[in-house]
């Protein structure tokens, strides 16, 4: 009887002993799993191989790799290209032909015409002119123009002979009076004796000369060329006796 309960006291020791081991063994092949699933931390490369996490070349705090993204997600910059020489040479070649066309266009230009008014003008014959000036006289040469002195005689087609270079002369005095005359200065500016153009009121005096007959022209100006003609048609001046 003792022996019998000897022997279930026994095996309700093991039966206890089994109850507290077997829930240890399930933790610890628990742990030993998830140690097996969980990788292996790389190892830190050393500083002194020059290099860092993942082999890739230190890079100074705040700097930044052309062509890399940046931190804040913006796009990477662009790496500068160097100019090629092609298309230097054809910025300077348009340079150089934009400064010629200007040099070109400025020379083409007219210079502005300086021009002088001249008071109490005299008038020496029907293509001179004088005017008084403090120290000295000023001889104008109406240009453009071929007149008579103030002397000169013309021949009518009778024969007979009249003061030509006189009529020419009172008639552009009469036409002047005492007013004054503007007349463009020669590219030397003013001298004692100078050929120009004259003016007045607005009216060249060397198309006028030619217009009233006084007077015949150098060149084939259209307006003395009109003029001309308008003297001989209404026979005026030195063609009234032609």
């Amino acid at each position: 009887m003792k022996f019998l309960s000897l022997l279930v006291s026994l095996m309700l020791g093991a039966a206890v002993i089994l109850v507290f081991i077997r829930p240890w063994d399930a933790l610890q092949s628990m742990i030993e799993d998830a140690s097996r699933e969980t990788p292996a931390a790389p190892a830190k490369p050393s500083p002194a191989a020059g290099g860092t996490e993942g082999g890739m070349p230190a890079v100074e705090p705040g700097s930044v790799t052309a062509g890399a993204p940046r931190a804040n997600g913006t796009p990477p910059e662009p790496t500068p290209e160097e100019p090629r020489p092609h298309l230097l040479a054809r910025e300077q070649a348009e340079a150089e032909h934009s400064a010629a066309l200007k040099d070109k266009t400025e020379a083409a230009a007219p210079k502005p015409v300086k021009t002088k008014r001249y008071f109490k003008v005299k008038v020496r014959d029907a293509g001179t002119l004088e005017a008084d000036l403090p120290g000295e006289t000023v001889v104008i040469r109406l240009a453009g123009i071929a007149s008579h002195a103030a002397d000169a005689m013309c021949k009518r087609e009778n024969g007979t002979n009249w003061p030509c270079g006189a009529k020419a002369r009172a008639a552009l005095t009469r036409y002047i009076r005492y007013r004054a005359v503007t007349c463009t200065l020669p590219p030397g500016g003013e001298s004692a004796d100078f050929a120009a153009r004259c003016s007045l009121r607005g009216r060249d005096l060397s198309v006028w000369l030619v217009r009233r007959g006084w007077a015949r022209p150098k060149s084939d100006e259209p307006e003395f060329t009109k003029a001309m003609a308008a003297a001989i048609n209404e026979r005026l001046g030195l063609w009234a006796g032609e």
